[in-house]
């Protein structure tokens, strides 16, 4: 059993009930008021007279001043080694939790009055996309390009707002070092609070996202569930390839935990794997499952946990996939966690208890440019025939907002 720095306990939160949870038709709604007018340029010099509200830790100078920052979705920021990069932070808290290689999806929020606002980042490729929010509500439903143009230089985004007006301002990030906001010096900044709890999700790719969908882990079912679900802190924690028992290129959950989930202190956590497990044995997919939940609960006794079984891209997947299903459904009831499983829908309580059966979620066996239209795989599931397209993770952060709900007290 490795050795873990367990963070002090938090006081219990306040349970998710279905009475507290937003309006699903206004809680992923696009904004309604004028389109603000966004441009960008390869510079790093902003508007002449605009002050810098810089991340902490990049250096000051002039009028620069530190920005009041609300981070969600990571921590651990840092600027780079050598310049450019120390005009830039990144968060490094996952796995394998460098400058470089950390968590790519995060996101800023913060108040405002102003009109105009810079901001200003270092673009890296297509990848480097952002995704602005308005007083709570996405301007566009996905990831935008950041609008860069050469690799490794500094840009500056420009938003035109239309007007000068108190705004809640939310940046979400993809790949985007980011070099902090420019404001007119007649407009102020000040900090917003997060609300709903910090969602955590450990994972795999169908979290983190693949070539099927836009934005990578930004443009997952991770944000839109999150925001159903009344949570502006989510975070994405998943990598691609890993699982109970298979590392791929990163490490197994277990031992990603001590880094990236325990000292962060969720206030709910979704474990979601068991598909890049589900060929391997049985027997040591389900010790490994009883070893995590049991390494989480102690460490993080307040946090209220989910345990979401084998993901399968097809209606009819092979005996290996409901297999490894049932082993995590059985370690989860074991663990006194709640279980919901892809494959039938059904929703079980921290006693095991069948709840309730929302049906499967993947239903037929084609894939985006199948002709077979025999069932949402046809639109839900990408050319891979694994991962889900921008259709599809709509369609499942709907699906498990309604399973989590089902297991949600009145």
């Amino acid at each position: 059993m490795p050795n873990y720095t367990f963070a002090m306990p938090k006081t219990p939160p306040t349970p998710w009930r279905r009475r507290d949870l937003p309006d699903p038709v206004t809680a992923d709604a696009l904004y309604a008021g004028a389109a603000p007018t966004i441009s960008t340029a390869q510079t790093t010099t902003p508007t002449s007279g605009y002050i810098k509200y810089a991340p902490t830790g990049v250096a000051l100078t002039g009028s620069d001043v530190t920005g009041p920052y609300q981070y969600a979705g990571a921590s651990d920021f840092a600027i780079g080694a050598s310049a450019p990069d120390t005009s830039y932070v990144l968060p490094r808290s996952k796995y394998p939790n460098s400058y470089s290689s950390g968590q790519g999806i995060w996101s800023v929020e913060f108040g405002t009055d102003a009109a105009i606002m810079q901001v200003r980042m270092k673009y890296i490729s297509s990848a480097t996309m952002f995704r602005l929010s308005i007083d709570g509500r996405k301007v566009t439903d996905l990831m935008q390009s950041s609008g860069g143009t050469t690799a490794g230089s500094g840009h500056m985004i420009t938003i035109d707002l239309g007007s000068a007006a108190p705004r809640r301002i939310r940046l979400d990030f993809a790949t985007f070092p980011f070099g902090g906001v420019y404001l007119p010096p007649t407009a102020n900044m000040w900090q917003v609070p997060l609300r709903g709890g910090r969602l955590m999700i450990l994972g795999d790719s169908v979290s983190d996202g693949a070539a099927g969908n836009t934005g990578a882990g930004a443009g997952t079912w991770v944000a839109r569930a999150a925001r159903l679900l009344g949570t502006t802190d989510a975070w994405e924690q998943g990598r691609g390839g890993t699982g109970y028992i298979t590392a791929g290129s990163y490490a197994v959950f277990q031992d990603r935990i001590a880094l990236d989930v325990i000292p962060y202190t969720p206030d709910r956590l979704i474990i979601w794997g068991g598909y890049n497990d589900n060929t391997g044995s049985q027997s040591a997919i389900s010790a490994a499952a009883a070893s995590l939940y049991s390494a989480l609960k102690t460490a993080l006794p307040a946090c209220q946990m989910y345990v979401i079984g084998c993901w399968s891209p097809t209606g009819s997947p092979g005996a290996s996939i409901p297999t490894t299903d049932t082993t995590l459904r059985t370690a989860a009831a074991a663990a006194g966690t709640p279980f919901i499983s892809p494959i039938t829908g059904g929703c079980y309580d921290a006693n095991g208890t069948l709840v309730a059966t929302h049906g499967r979620w993947i239903t037929g066996t084609g894939k985006v440019g199948a002709t077979t239209g025999s069932g949402n795989a046809d639109t839900w599931i990408s050319s891979d025939g694994v991962h889900p397209t921008d259709t599809g993770h709509i369609g499942l952060a709907r699906r498990i907002t309604a399973a989590i709900t089902a297991l949600m007290p009145a």
